[in-house]
């Protein structure tokens, strides 16, 4: 069992639960903020505030949720929820929860964030060769060059950038030796995963669909000599450790990312500076300053444009949830965690908070990452041993797409939920406007 000192095993207990009335409260909200705006609507704004109130309610951050079919363990206080993304993922500690490994498995059975013990070691090891986190990876200038060739043209809506954020994907993937439909059957494969009721009612189609998306992924291994440097041809130099249909299932976290939470990050951090102007202009002033956009050195020298970036990741994370299971218990200060408990974190809950616990009026502020000092300990990439090994490449890409669009193609994307003094808690879906400056 899973357990850490800092109070006695007797005065640990466990979190607090729901009850009947609190889901027949959820559900009612849920009927109300519905009928109210079918537009917006988005039941996970609702049952994060839900979450909040009940947590006041039950006077306790970490709550039981039951759903009488199913109990969850809501993390709600930063302490726990570090505490959990810390540690390696292991049977004995904190696994991969049911539910997660469940959905993944349909794309991915041996996917690293589905791995434990000496599994997860092993993949995560071969994804840290490959991806190279912490530092400059050793293909960066083709990276940037990459971007640059999907980015040329100007883009006008969310849908034209993740277009581009896909050719980009080819490109870095696999040296853009591959058929452009791969974006897309990623992304519907990831949209299988995370719908179960959709997979189910479409097993047939969904399986043959996943079958013949390997089929490529094998044919480009195959064919990795003769494309352009990628990070299929780095796993080629790293693979010793891993048999062929176990590489070949790390590559779709790393497709996917692209053209799902890059292009979220990049689209809301793209809207965030257009709508404050003074941040554009510092933005524009230190672009133009660093150096010609097509030199990789360049985009080492672009601090405010980076900071903006990790400041709408904490105000809008990419990952907004993740689920674990404590298979034999666990004890973390003073909540007790029972055997086989299944536990989700929804990150939001964490999201403006500084280290104090204080939580400021929401408004874009990159500033205060630009110290050397952390500012919250909230990780919108994840932290501990989980932490994403592809968050620099993607803040690579990110930061070489937003030079191109707001320099060289002078794009502006406007919302009006976002011009107040206060920042909605929800991204909005719908109201961005793209044009130039």
């Amino acid at each position: 069992m899973a357990t850490v000192t800092d109070a006695s095993a007797n005065s640990a207990r466990p979190p607090p639960s729901t009850g009947a009335v609190d889901i027949v409260r959820l559900l009612g909200a849920m009927v109300i903020e519905a009928a109210r705006d079918p537009r917006q609507f988005s039941v996970a704004a609702v049952f994060r505030a839900w979450a909040r109130r009940t947590s006041i309610r039950l006077a306790s951050q970490d709550i039981i949720v039951n759903f009488a079919v199913k109990k969850l363990l809501l993390v709600g206080s930063r302490e726990l929820s570090r505490y959990i993304l810390a540690q390696y993922p292991s049977r004995e500690g904190f696994s991969t929860g049911s539910l997660k490994r469940s959905a993944m498995a349909f794309l991915a059975a041996r996917a690293l964030t589905i791995s434990d013990d000496d599994e997860w070691r092993r993949r995560r090891a071969f994804n840290e060769a490959v991806l190279q986190p912490g530092r400059p990876h050793e293909l960066a200038p083709d990276f940037v060059c990459y971007t640059l060739n999907a980015f040329a043209a100007p883009v006008a809506s969310v849908e034209e950038l993740r277009a581009a954020m896909g050719r980009t994907m080819l490109a870095v993937a696999f040296g853009g030796n591959a058929p452009p439909r791969l974006t897309q059957d990623v992304q519907r494969l990831f949209g299988l995963v995370q719908h179960p009721l959709k997979r189910v009612l479409t097993a047939p189609w969904a399986y043959w669909r996943r079958a013949s998306f390997y089929e490529r992924l094998r044919a480009l291994w195959s064919a990795r000599g003769g494309a352009k440097p990628s990070l299929l041809g780095i796993a080629g130099r790293s693979a010793a450790e891993l048999d062929g249909a176990e590489l070949i299932q790390q590559v779709p976290h790393w497709m996917f990312t692209f053209p799902g939470s890059g292009t979220d990050l990049m689209t809301r951090t793209l809207a965030l500076i257009s709508c404050t102007a003074a941040v554009r202009a510092r933005v524009l002033a230190e672009v133009q300053a660093a150096g010609p956009i097509d030199d990789a050195s360049t985009f080492t020298r672009l601090p405010l444009l980076e900071a903006c970036l990790v400041e709408t990741a904490h105000l809008y994370p990419p990952v907004t949830r993740t689920f674990h299971c404590a298979l034999a218990g666990a004890t973390v200060g003073n909540v007790r965690i029972p055997p086989g408990t299944e536990i989700m974190q929804l990150f939001p809950l964490f999201t403006g908070e500084d280290l104090d616990g204080n939580t400021p009026a929401r408004c874009f502020n990159p500033d205060r990452w630009m110290g050397s000092e952390p500012v919250s300990s909230f990780d919108p990439f994840l932290g501990g041993a989980r932490q994403c090994p592809g968050k620099s490449i993607i803040l690579l890409v990110c930061k070489v797409a937003l030079a191109s669009l707001l320099v060289k193609h002078r794009l502006r994307v406007d919302a009006p939920q976002l011009s107040g003094p206060t920042l909605p808690a929800e991204f909005p879906r719908r109201g961005l406007h793209f044009h130039a400056a």
